[in-house]
Parts: C-alpha cells; sequence; structure tokens
C-alpha cells in the first residue's frame, strides 16, 4: 500500500501538478518513501535495516517539509501531513502495530494524492493511470508467484514420496537376499555331523544340552562367513526352544524370534518364509529357512534357521546418505522404530506414517514447514511399518524470496513506464475528452443510460451538454422502438407457438413461391427440416391432387380465392387440404397458405371397419351354416335317433361357436369401454390348467393337450372367469395356428418380485405351428389385429383374442408377452399376480376354522 501511494504521487510531481518551490521537496520525499517500501517489500532487506530505516525517515522528513508550503490545498497538506505521522508512528512501534501503521499512513498519503489530482486533468491521467498499472502488474506478479511456489512445492513433495516410496520397496526387496541367508545357513546346519539337532529337538532341556551349547557358537562361525553387517542369525528348534546367534544380544528380540508368523509358517510349510517385521522394538527383515535331516523313517523337521536385517539408525543413516538433504525414519502407528537425520517430535512423524499405514499406499502432506513423504513396508497385503521421508523447506523459501525480489522489480519498472506513459498521455488529453470518448462508446454498444455529465463552463462543458441532450432523445427514440419490438416480438412468438403446436401441417409461401413458414407437423409430413426447406420453391414439395394434377401449382400465381380439396403428400400420405391468399394492408396478394391434414389415420379406421365387417359377417355365417342346415334336416326327415343325435351335437357345436364370437364381441366392449373390474380371489394354478385342459382335449382331436406345473407354484389372486376366458383364447389360438397338429403344452411357474412388482404366476401356452413373423411380434395384440385381413384369409377369427388376453392381463396388473420362432411355433404368457404369504396365512387359516 505505502509503495503505490508514493509511486502515484510522483506521477503528480512529475506532471507538474505540484507548487514550484514544493516540488523537490515532495518528489524527494515520496522517492525516499517509495525506495525504503520497495527494498523492504521485495525481501532485498529487512524493513528495520539502518540504510531502509535512514532513507524512510529522510523522505518523511522531506514529506512533512512540504507540508509548510501554503501553495497546495489545505485538504492535500493536511492528508500529507496525517500520513507522515501514522509511517513516523511505525518507526516506534513493532510487530502488526508497525505494519498497521505503516497501511494507514500508506492509505492517507494515497487519500492525499487523489485529493490533490482533482483539480487537474493530467494530474488524474498521470496518477490514475500509473496506479493502474502498478495493480495490475503486482497483481499478476503476485499470482505468478503463487504459482511457481506451488509449483516447486508439490515437486519438493513428489521427490520426497518417491523417496520414501523407493526405500519402502527396497526394504520389501531385502527379504530374497535376507532368505539367502537363512537357506544358506541351514544347509550348513543340515551338513554339521558334530551337532546332534535330534536330540536337541527331542530334549531341549536334557539330552540335547551339549548340543545346545555348542549350536551358537556354531551360529557364529557360519555368520562370519555369510552374514551381512547388520544382520542376526538364530535357531528354532520344532519344539519352539531359541538358541542366539551372532547379532542377536537383546533378550526382548530372542524372545520374539519364536512367535515370528515367518517361522510358525516354516515349521509348517517345511518351506522357506520371508516377510519385514517388528522384532525387539526393531524394525527388521527376517527370513525363516527348515532345517530337515534324513532319518531312518525318513526327512525330519527339527528346527528352522532364522536370519534377520536388523535396521536401526545407523542402517538408516547408511541409507539416507544417498540423498542427504532428507532424512528418514521408520514408524509404526504407535512408535519410531528408527530414524536419521534433522526431524520433527515422534508425534508429527507417527501421524505421518500412520495415514500410510491405514492406506496401504503413499502419502505426502506438508507439516511445519516440512515436506513429508510416507509409504508403507507389507508383510504379503498387510502394512507393518512405514518409511517416512522428511525433506527441509529451505529451497521453498529461497524460491520464494528470489520471486518476490524479481517480481517486485519488474513491478518497478512497469510503475516507472506507467508513470511515464500516464503523465504523457495526461498532458495531451483531458478528461472531459475522455469522459465523452467513453460515454459514446457505452451509447455504442447499447447503454443508452450513458451520460458525459461534464460540469464545467468551458467549451468542453457545452460540448458535453449537447452530447448528454443528443443521447437522451436517442434513449427516448429507442424506448418506443424497443417497446413497438417487444410487442411484435411477443405476438410473432404467439403466432409461432400456434403455428409450430398444430397438428396439421402448415406450409406459406410468398408471392413468387417460395417457402416462408413451415411447421413441425409438415416436417414429419413431408420429411425435411424447415432449415432445408425454407427459402426453396414450394415445387420441390410433393402435393398432388386425387386426379394426379400437381396442386403445388395452383400456390403461385395470380390471385385465387380459399379452396379445399384431398390428395396425396409426401410420401404418398393422404391428406386433406385447404388453401388461403395472404394479403397485405393494401389487400395485394403477397403469398398463399396452405394446411395439410393427415388422413392416415382415418383411411385405417375405414379399412379397420370395412375388414371387421367383413370377418365379422364370415365369422358369424360360419356357424349359422350347420346351425341352419342340420336344424332343417332334423325339422323336415323323420332321422333316426342316432342320426338326430349327432346332428343336434353338429348345432351344439356351432351354437357355442357362434356364441363364443358374440362373448368376444361383449368383453371387447366391456374391456374398451373400461368396465373390465375383475373380482379376484385366490385360484390354484394347477386346477385353472386342469381345467382348461379338460374344456379343450375333446375339442382337438389332432392335438395333444398337456399341462405342467412347476413346484412351489403358488396360488393366483385373478378373476378365475376371466383368466379361463384368456386361456380359452390362447388355446385356440395355438391350435388355430398349429394346423397340422401337434402338442400344445400349460405351463405355469412362479416369478419372483422385481422392479417393484410383488411375486407372480406365468401362465404359458406353446404351440409348435408356424410361428409369428418377428415384425408382428409387437402388433398382434392390437384391436382387430390379423396377419391377413381379407374374408379369403387362411385362418379365421375376429383378431380381437389377443386384445382380449392383453385387457384380461391389463386389468389384474399383469402383462401378457410371446416369444416365437416363424416356422418352430409360439408361447404366450400371462404374468399374474399371486396370492401373498399374509394372504395364504389366512386362507390357511380360514380352512382350519
Amino acid at each position: 500500500m505505502l509503495f503505490l501511494a508514493c509511486v502515484s504521487a510522483l506521477s503528480l510531481v512529475l506532471a507538474r501538478r505540484v507548487p514550484g518551490q514544493a516540488r523537490v521537496l515532495v518528489g524527494g520525499g515520496f522517492l525516499g518513501v517509495a525506495a525504503a517500501a520497495f527494498v523492504s517489500g521485495s525481501l532485498i532487506a529487512d524493513a528495520d535495516a539502518p540504510g531502509v530505516r535512514i532513507t524512510r525517515l529522510v523522505g518523511l522528513a522531506l514529506l512533512l517539509a512540504s507540508s509548510v508550503d501554503r501553495g497546495s490545498a489545505p485538504s492535500t497538506r493536511w492528508t500529507r501531513v496525517a500520513g507522515v505521522a501514522a509511517v513516523g508512528l511505525a518507526e516506534l512501534v513493532d510487530g502488526g502495530t508497525a505494519d498497521v501503521a505503516r497501511i494507514v499512513g500508506g492509505a492517507l498519503l494515497a487519500a492525499g494524492t487523489v485529493a490533490a489530482a482533482r483539480r487537474s486533468i493530467p494530474a488524474r491521467v498521470a496518477a490514475g493511470g500509473a496506479l493502474t498499472v502498478l495493480v495490475v502488474v503486482l497483481a499478476v506478479s503476485m499470482a505468478l508467484s503463487g504459482v511457481v511456489v506451488q509449483n516447486v512445492e508439490d515437486e519438493s513433495l513428489r521427490r520426497t514420496g518417491t523417496r520414501a516410496e523407493a526405500e519402502a520397496a527396497q526394504l520389501s526387496r531385502e527379504p530374497e537376499d535376507t532368505v539367502n541367508t537363512a537357506a544358506s545357513a541351514a544347509v550348513v546346519l543340515e551338513r554339521a555331523g558334530r551337532i546332534d539337532l535330534v536330540a536337541l529337538a527331542d530334549d531341549p532341556a536334557g539330552a540335547g544340552k551339549v548340543t545346545g551349547d555348542a549350536l551358537p557358537g556354531l551360529l557364529a562361525t557360519i555368520g562370519n562367513d555369510i552374514l551381512f553387517s547388520s544382520g542376526a542369525l538364530a535357531y528354532v528348534t520344532a519344539n519352539g526352544l531359541t538358541l542366539p546367534g551372532p547379532g542377536i544380544t537383546d533378550p526382548a528380540v530372542q524372545t520374539d524370534i519364536a512367535g515370528l508368523d515367518v517361522v510358525q509358517t516354516a515349521l509348517a510349510t517345511r518351506e522357506d518364509a520371508t516377510a519385514p517385521t517388528v522384532l525387539g522394538g526393531r524394525a527388521a527383515v527376517v527370513a525363516a529357512s527348515p532345517v530337515e535331516l534324513q532319518r531312518p523313517e525318513g526327512l525330519r523337521l527339527v528346527g528352522v534357521v532364522v536370519a534377520a536385517e536388523l535396521v536401526d539408525d545407523e542402517s538408516l543413516n547408511t541409507r539416507r546418505l544417498a540423498e542427504s538433504e532428507l532424512s528418514l525414519a521408520l514408524v509404526t502407528r504407535d512408535r519410531v522404530l528408527a530414524r536419521s537425520g534433522t526431524l520433527p517430535s515422534d508425534t508429527v512423524l507417527l501421524a505421518a506414517g500412520r495415514d500410510a499405514l491405514d492406506d496401504g499406499e503413499e502419502h505426502t502432506t506438508t507439516r511445519d514447514d516440512l515436506f513429508f513423504g510416507a509409504a508403507p513396508v507389507e508383510a504379503g497385503t498387510r502394512p507393518i511399518f512405514a518409511v517416512v521421508a522428511v525433506a527441509q523447506s529451505a529451497l521453498l523459501a529461497d524460491t520464494r524470496e528470489s520471486l518476490f525480489r524479481t517480481l517486485f522489480l519488474v513491478a518497478l519498472g512497469g510503475a516507472l513506464l506507467a508513470i511515464a506513459l500516464a503523465t504523457l498521455v495526461g498532458e495531451r488529453i483531458g478528461r472531459g475528452l475522455r469522459r465523452l470518448t467513453e460515454t459514446a462508446g457505452e451509447i455504442r454498444v447499447g447503454n443508452l443510460d450513458a451520460r458525459a455529465d461534464l460540469a464545467s463552463s468551458d467549451e468542453l462543458g457545452v460540448l458535453g451538454g449537447a452530447f448528454d441532450a443528443m443521447a437522451m432523445s436517442l434513449q427516448t427514440m429507442t424506448d418506443e422502438l424497443r417497446d413497438a419490438a417487444v410487442d411484435e416480438a411477443r405476438l410473432r412468438a404467439r403466432m409461432e407457438a400456434v403455428v409450430g403446436g398444430m397438428g396439421e401441417a402448415l406450409v406459406a409461401v410468398d408471392a413468387a413461391g417460395h417457402v416462408t413458414d413451415f411447421n413441425r407437423a409438415a416436417e414429419e409430413l413431408f420429411g425435411v427440416s424447415v432449415g432445408e426447406i425454407r427459402g426453396e420453391p414450394v415445387s420441390k414439395l410433393r402435393i398432388v391432387g386425387d386426379d394426379g394434377h400437381d396442386l403445388t401449382a395452383r400456390l403461385v400465381g395470380a390471385d385465387t380465392a380459399t379452396w379445399s380439396g384431398s390428395g396425396t403428400a409426401g410420401d404418398e400420405v393422404p391428406v386433406a387440404l385447404t388453401v388461403g391468399a395472404l394479403r397485405d394492408v393494401t389487400g395485394s396478394r403477397v403469398g398463399a397458405v396452405v394446411v395439410l391434414r393427415d388422413m392416415r389415420a382415418e383411411h385405417e379406421i375405414e379399412r379397420m371397419k370395412t375388414e371387421f365387417l367383413a370377418n365379422i359377417s364370415h365369422e358369424l355365417k360360419t356357424p349359422l351354416t350347420p346351425i341352419k342346415g342340420y336344424a332343417g334336416m332334423l325339422s323336415s326327415r323323420d332321422l333316426p335317433p342316432a342320426k338326430a343325435k349327432s346332428f343336434g351335437a353338429e348345432i351344439a357345436t356351432a351354437a357355442a361357436q357362434l356364441e363364443r364370437v358374440i362373448t368376444q364381441l361383449v368383453s371387447f366392449a366391456t374391456a374398451a369401454a373400461g368396465r373390465l373390474q375383475p373380482r379376484v380371489e385366490p385360484a390354484p394354478a394347477r386346477a385353472t390348467l386342469d381345467d382348461a385342459v379338460a374344456r379343450w382335449r375333446d375339442r382337438l382331436p389332432n392335438h395333444v393337450l398337456e399341462r405342467r406345473v412347476a413346484r412351489g407354484t403358488p396360488d393366483m389372486l385373478v378373476d378365475r372367469r376371466y383368466v379361463d376366458q384368456a386361456l380359452d383364447e390362447l388355446i385356440d389360438n395355438a391350435a388355430k395356428y398349429s394346423p397340422d397338429g401337434g402338442r400344445i403344452t400349460l405351463t405355469a411357474e412362479a416369478v419372483p418380485p422385481d422392479n417393484g412388482t410383488g411375486p407372480r404366476v406365468r401362465l404359458s401356452v406353446t404351440d409348435r405351428g408356424v410361428g409369428v413373423p418377428p415384425e408382428r411380434v409387437d402388433d398382434i395384440f392390437g384391436d382387430f389385429a390379423q396377419a391377413d385381413g381379407s374374408s379369403t384369409r387362411e385362418f379365421g377369427g375376429l383378431g380381437l383374442g389377443l386384445a382380449l388376453v392383453r385387457s384380461v392381463a391389463e386389468a389384474h396388473g399383469g402383462e401378457v408377452t410371446c416369444t416365437s420362432t416363424a416356422g418352430k411355433g409360439s408361447t404366450f404368457s400371462l404374468l399374474l399376480p399371486a396370492v401373498t404369504a399374509p394372504v395364504r396365512a389366512r386362507r390357511r387359516a380360514g380352512l382350519s376354522a
């Protein structure tokens, strides 16, 4: 703050806005204070250094002396005096109070600079420009320094974490060397005939005492040949007696060896075992190799050789020498095992290592100006201890100070350049002209509220007043135009929404026959987008009348009255169209609009009606013919009883067929009217299928009906009447579409709850008939749906059977599905609700009562 205020004030001196004799005093004073603030702020020297303090005090004295000059305004002088007093107070106090005093002093000096600059256009330009550039330079510099410092910190963290991970990996690999040592020692012991390892294993306290005393000496001899500098050897008998060798002097280590997991693993598996561990309060890499002796009864396991690489402070220090600026420690969750270098307290080390041990992966963090990297050393997948690498933040501090020095130098250069440029511009261009320019620019980009507001009485003031009056007139006219445009846009949006939401296609053309409007329904009808057709000749659209003539020609040319007709549009889509002329306010024709209504639905309804009447006529005449014929013969002839009975049976069969057609129609009408409301009650699936087979077995002599009910199938909660009717439709369908006979299978099985549905029962009817074409599977459940709708079709029916089945399923909250293979048969399945456990319990209770 102090540096910015002083540099801004220097711009006034360069702009010659300070009265004559005071210019030298003011310039020298601000220069001295600014130099001291720069040197201390850029960390080149301490703020309390003698040279810095002397420079600052000299500058303050010069500023105080300049305040005596009466040539400047009183407000400027007294503000400057207050600022000098605040900065001077900072020389008498320490710490935060001194910083606050310098900030207040800088703010007061800046306020004095602003007050002085207000009286001069060049001064305002010079001070404002210098201050703005300096603030931008400092802001960019500080942001850049933050990024660089962060990068340095991130790199230090990464390097520390990498070192910790490398040390952990090295400790994880060292078991390979340790197990070789243990294995070599085991081979030597197996060949040492003078020591009775069998006796030691059988009686470690008695018969093997001599051997037990001699064994440590042999281990020491072996250790001299193969043992590493920080290693240790021990022998553990099969009975758990531990005999220490070289490197094991701590009783706690000897006690821990027999209970190690690797020792127990080697004894149990008779194979080498190795793992990092904590041994006697020290980090260690331990390997165990079994010792087996050939006996008459075969190989006998008598013990294991244990080799350990103990990692203490000294060995850890050897590892650290490769990168001496890093310190290392080995920690568990509750203690520090080894340490090397300059390290923080155990509490801090344990906290850093605990994160790596908890997660089983590398962790990096910063704490107390230190960089921590921790990596676990694992036995299998279980972390045993962690390697913690610690780096000092000296490099970061040096980098930060170097950046501050460099960036403050950049700020100083930018400030001096800004002062020179701003002073030059301020001398040549006045604030009033710049204000007019800025106001004109704001009006140009649409801010019509902008005003110059120049209150001076000279030519610039007159020009500003005329400019503001012109801007006000422009704003008034623009507001009126904007209101009119808003109303027009609102009306157009409403009309576009109406046209776009029309169900009928709308096409508008201008007087030359080019398409101007094209709604969404028209896009769907003609298969082109509005972007593709707008501006194109309407003749590119296909609109043909019933007589084959192109109707688009009637949309262009001479004035015509409104007319309507029918034809086809797009890809032979039948349409009804209405055409009207578009006229302007003078009544002249400026185009035409045509509304086309898609007639496919109406044509389809007409086709379905015709087809239905033909089908119902055929379906009703088919059973009426035998009824009429046999009834006539019964009434006109004297027939034998057997013959009469046969004729009566045929009449009954035809009557039943007629009744089924009528029932289909009634049921379909009930379902279509939404009055199909089943009265549900528990119904056994087995009994339902048995009754269906019984009803149809005699009526289908060419088919074999069978039923299968899966074990554990629950009762259904349905209206038995409608379910029986749906099964009859499916069985009739299966028989109809397997005309060559074959097997029709009725099955029932439980379906577990899924996606919020309760338990259900699946009733299926499977045939081996002609099947359903894949493209027809989604359509066969529609009303009056048939593969062949003509009266000469191969398979009869009204096309209502599967629609009725669908209605029954949906009325019960279920569904119907079809899986079919053309030429191999079909399976139709009804998914119906099952009786839940509480309902079954109440039903059993009722039966028991």
